[in-house]
């Protein structure tokens, strides 16, 4: 029945089929600058047993992914004419058997060269083409995977599914009752994903249309058949950077090595159609009168079309197949992720990476910006020759903070009190006046946003924008989940240093820079300058004492010396030295300055210089030297010099070495330690400089 050659190759080696993120050898071999490939079919009878093994008989072929459709591969295989090939019970071309096809690349590092298959998907044929003559004799066979089965297909009895069943217990249900026994990843539905009323379909009603029903029931899920020809329903996570897996490959022009495949690139923008709020409305019940409804705004402040950015701009969609609140939201979510930014859409021709897969992520460099952006797959196709390159669309991917439930509303509660009541934001406030010399103007809004992020990351974040006076403060509670509400200073049981009223008097500092400054100003300024006096207003100790792994402590002022010496020629890696360091810096420059009128005199300076990042030090200090090396080399030597260390290394000295403390400005005559450092009692306002927005 087959051929003698087709009968000898009954398995394959080296199969990457999908099921694991490529290995290192997958990915080097297409790096290899000479390629050696062959296309391998195999075929499956309907229990899924390997009937045979073709290799060296294609001739040519295509193949088309796409993640929205669930259809999600076609193709095409070209073959040398052989009556085994030609569609008979017989033959490989039967109800029944399936083709899986692979791309094999020779690992030319190894002895000997051996090939390594790559599953380009499991396949069904739709048609066949006989062409002979014209000196090109060959066999075109269309291909679909499975789901095209579904296509005509339609209920032979009525379909009943219970309200309450999980949408992935109903459409497992679904498949299995039209003969599926092949599953892959089913993704267990929450516990609110539930088919929200009685699901009755009557005989006749097609197949494919129940599927579809079922998956959008809640927007952000897709099913279909993977590259093993089994059935999958999956979650796609696209709120949440956290949550998206790590891009499985590169695609940079500006990286000189052969790492990068890609041919051409071109990304496309919608200016018009950007909404950061979305409001979707379910059908009314006939019964209570009820409209379901969901709304979702973008509200991350990295996000650069935010809603305090660019202001509020809405969507609203009537859908009246939703009946409850959960499925509205999940349609407001999946639309203010299609419509929250530019809708960046890059289209690369590139050499075919063959474990690419619609929905994988991959990073994308702009040839033009330099800007490095992540992007899920939409399409691929390819073409299987030697020759054959592979065009891929990708949409650029943007996330969606989590706002906070209702199991945080006693802590959102207690900061808030803090907020209020115990001058968390207004002595940060006052004491960048009373020691700095500048003030937020009064007339303009800070946003205060509780977010939930993960712990250890950004306690709090200040953001300013260019395009309007109002600011972002965001505040992620499970940074705060351990506060002691009965705590004037926000104890949150970690050290001290991380007080909430030391946490928002650093980020006031972010906030009145950018309100005094103006923001495109702050964004210029060195980063050293902005977190080192944002530390300084607070006391840099409990930072400092945490640096451990020193033999002593010589050695640790020698590195943060050094180091220091690197941040000021523009060196910053974001880690904790970095901003011990520049608190340091800060520290000397104060001490350089010798007085708290002198300090005042140096920031107002600032405002009003041009050009601020060049020279800066120079421009802060333009008395102590006639350019900035000179003034780096005196701010340098005094920080080596400085008394400071002493009360840093003295753990039996309570003064948090902040500004306002013994060691320097000493405004209440004594030293500051962690509680005295913001005095609560003082509190009279919530904010000197702001009005203030509890987002909610």
């Amino acid at each position: 029945m087959f051929s003698n050659e087709a009968k000898r190759l009954r398995t394959l080696p080296n199969i990457y089929d999908g099921t694991t993120d490529p290995n290192d050898r997958a990915i080097q071999v297409h790096r290899q600058p000479i390629r050696n490939i062959q296309t391998v079919i195999q075929i499956l009878d309907d229990d899924n047993s390997i009937i045979d093994t073709i290799a060296g008989k294609a001739t040519a072929g295509s193949l088309n992914v796409s993640a929205d459709s669930l259809t999600r591969r076609t193709g095409t295989i070209s073959l040398i004419v052989d009556p085994d090939y030609i569609p008979d019970k017989n033959t490989v071309i039967w109800y029944g058997k399936r083709f899986r096809i692979y791309q094999g690349i020779v690992d030319m590092s190894m002895r000997p060269q051996e090939y390594i298959n790559f599953l380009l998907g499991t396949f069904v044929v739709d048609e066949g083409t006989l062409r002979r003559g014209s000196g090109s004799d060959n066999i075109e066979i269309r291909l679909s995977d499975k789901m095209t089965k579904y296509d005509a297909d339609t209920l032979e009895r009525e379909l009943k599914i219970p309200r309450g069943t999980p949408v992935s217990q109903a459409i497992r249900s679904v498949m299995e009752l039209v003969g599926e026994t092949d599953f892959g990843y089913i993704a267990e539905s929450s516990e609110k994903e539930i088919v929200p009323y009685d699901y009755t379909k009557s005989i006749g009603t097609n197949i494919i249309d129940i599927i579809k029903e079922l998956r959008d029931m809640y927007m952000d899920y897709i099913c279909g058949y993977n590259l093993l020809g089994q059935f999958e329903y999956k979650k796609v996570e696209v709120q949440k950077s956290d949550d998206v897996k790590q891009p499985i490959w590169r695609f940079d022009t500006t990286d000189n090595s052969r790492a990068d495949l890609m041919i051409s690139f071109t990304e496309t923008y919608s200016l018009k159609n950007i909404k950061n709020r979305v409001v979707v409305y379910g059908n009314t019940s006939s019964k209570t009168g009820y409209t379901p409804h969901g709304e979702v705004r973008i509200t991350d402040a990295s996000n650069k079309f935010n809603v305090d950015a660019i202001g509020t701009r809405t969507k609203i969609i009537q859908n009246n197949n939703l009946t409850d609140d959960m499925q509205c939201v999940s349609q407001a979510k999946y639309e203010i992720w299609k419509t929250a930014h530019f809708q960046e859409s890059a289209t690369i021709t590139t050499v075919p990476v063959w474990f690419l897969n619609a929905d994988d992520i991959i990073t994308i460099t702009n040839p033009t910006t330099g800007e490095v952006g992540k992007y899920r797959i939409d399409t691929i196709s390819a073409d299987l020759s030697v020759t054959g390159t592979m065009s891929i669309t990708a949409h650029k991917l943007y996330f969606v903070e989590l706002a906070y439930g209702k199991a945080e509303t006693p802590l959102v509660d207690a900061i808030k009190n803090g907020i209020n009541n115990l001058g968390w934001l207004s002595l940060g406030e006052q004491r960048i006046k009373d020691c700095y010399g500048i003030s937020a103007s009064g007339d303009h809004t800070m946003v205060v946003r509780f977010i939930v992020e993960n712990v250890g990351g950004e306690q709090a974040a200040v953001t300013g924008y260019l395009t309007t006076k109002k600011q972002t403060l965001e505040i992620d509670l499970r940074d705060f989940e351990k506060l002691n509400f009965s705590s004037e200073d926000g104890d949150v049981g970690r050290s001290q240093g991380d007080y909430a009223d030391r946490v928002m008097g650093h980020e006031m500092f972010h906030a009145v820079c950018n309100d005094y400054f103006g923001t495109n100003k702050t964004m210029d300024m060195p980063v050293w300058f902005k977190e080192g006096f944002a530390e300084l207003l607070h006391g840099g100790k409990q930072r400092y004492m945490s640096l451990t792994g020193f033999v002593d402590n010589n050695e640790k002022k020698h590195h943060l010396v050094n180091l220091s010496k690197q941040i000021l020629n523009g060196t910053w890696n974001s880690t904790s030295e970095d901003y011990v360091a520049s608190y340091l810096i800060s520290a000397a420059i104060y001490y350089v300055l010798g007085s708290k009128e002198e300090l005042h005199s140096a920031f107002q300076r600032l405002k009003e210089v041009e050009n601020i990042n060049l020279n800066f030090l120079h421009k802060m200090l333009p008395q102590f030297g006639k350019n900035n090396d000179e003034v780096k080399s005196i701010v340098l030597n005094k920080l080596e010099n400085m008394d400071l260390w002493n009360s840093l290394n003295d753990i039996s000295d309570p003064d948090t070495g902040s500004i306002g403390g013994s060691h320097m400005i000493n405004l209440y005559n004594k030293p500051l330690d962690s509680s005295d450092v913001f005095n609560n009692k003082l509190a009279k306002v919530p904010s000197l400089g702001f009005k203030l927005q509890f987002d909610d």
